[in-house]
């Protein structure tokens, strides 16, 4: 296990951060999802940062965009290499030009909650899903003002939606009533019923097997597809466990632990580069990285001082891992 590498850092005073996404266009760039006040009131924040050696810390903010509610997630536009989309708190959804300045160059608002979740389809580059605490998951494409496609998806919050990297129309999503949904998108073209139509195919409850109150639901806090395995996927759950599941299992499977953590884990991601590596991160303010072929971390990264709340691996540099957290700060550190 490898602990206390050189990394470097990034501050940004008043605003704490919630996830981070790495530009798939420019290799020394990415966009930090913050808010004021630990996102609990006040305004949000889309910073746009890039690797510079020629500054302290190694990190510079080179343009942020103010919104009026906190900033859950981001997501890069795969259609356009200077487009950015923010998922925040009031429901809304902004997308930025980062060569511009000021206002969004366009905002969308359907979801009656905190969006906790946006991604972009890397095989339907001109998609992209939405997962609300108002129970539902979105598909959208920014050249419409209203939504493709409503999944009313879970009976409570939803935390995560995520397309598979290998088939454009499967997604999947995670909430808090313990379940992991997988769909099928085009079950909507079958049903003239567009919205309200679209129900899981596989179904995994988080109960199973855990060491909880089976009375009260496992909540899982984020999920994320393998990118060398079609059928696998990852989560991580309130009981402080991270597992993996194999789809040609069906609903009733308890799935393989990697690990457990200390506290409940926030987000996780499969390393691009290593089909056997995920990094974590969560309310025990550090992040690890995991093999599935073992129990124990490989690599842990303890600077924060905060809940650690964002996770991400570049695509352009193997090994090279950012996290951010509500210490308002961010870090990048070589695995």
């Amino acid at each position: 296990m490898t602990m206390g590498q050189p990394f470097l850092r990034l501050k940004t005073p008043k605003f704490s951060h919630n996830n981070l996404s790495f530009s798939p266009y420019f290799e020394n760039r990415f966009a930090l999802a913050s808010g004021s006040n630990f996102g609990l009131v006040g305004n949000g924040r889309l910073h746009i940062i890039d690797l510079d050696q020629n500054v302290f810390g190694g990190l510079k903010c080179i343009k942020y965009f103010e919104t009026r509610d906190v900033v859950f997630d981001v997501a890069w536009n795969e259609t356009h290499e200077n487009q950015i989309f923010a998922a925040c708190g009031d429901g809304s959804i902004k997308m930025f030009d980062v060569t511009l300045e000021g206002l969004p160059i366009k905002s969308w608002h359907e979801h009656s909650s905190e969006i906790m979740s946006i991604e972009c389809s890397n095989l339907q580059k001109d998609k992209f899903v939405t997962a609300s605490w108002d129970s539902t998951v979105k598909v959208w494409t920014a050249s419409r003002q209203t939504s493709l496609i409503t999944i009313q998806a879970h009976k409570g919050q939803i935390y995560q939606a995520t397309f598979s990297p290998h088939n454009p129309f499967l997604l999947t999503s995670c909430g808090s009533d313990g379940n992991l949904n997988l769909f099928d998108l085009r079950q909507q073209n079958s049903n003239h019923d567009l919205n309200n139509s679209i129900k899981p195919i596989i179904s995994i409850n988080s109960n199973l097997n855990s060491n909880l109150n089976l009375n009260q639901e496992i909540e899982i806090l984020h999920c994320d597809w393998n990118k060398y395995d079609e059928n696998l996927i990852a989560i991580a759950s309130k009981d402080n466990l991270i597992k993996t599941f194999d789809f040609r299992l069906g609903s009733n499977q308890f799935g393989k632990i990697i690990g457990k953590n200390q506290l409940s884990c926030r987000k996780i991601q499969w390393n691009p580069y290593n089909r056997n590596q995920l990094a974590s991160v969560g309310y025990d303010m550090t992040c690890k990285v995991w093999d599935t072929n073992s129990t124990l971390p490989i690599f842990i990264h303890s600077e924060h001082t905060e809940f650690t709340m964002g996770i991400c691996w570049s695509l352009f540099d193997p090994g090279l891992l950012a996290s951010a957290a509500w210490d308002q700060e961010v870090h990048l550190y070589r695995v």
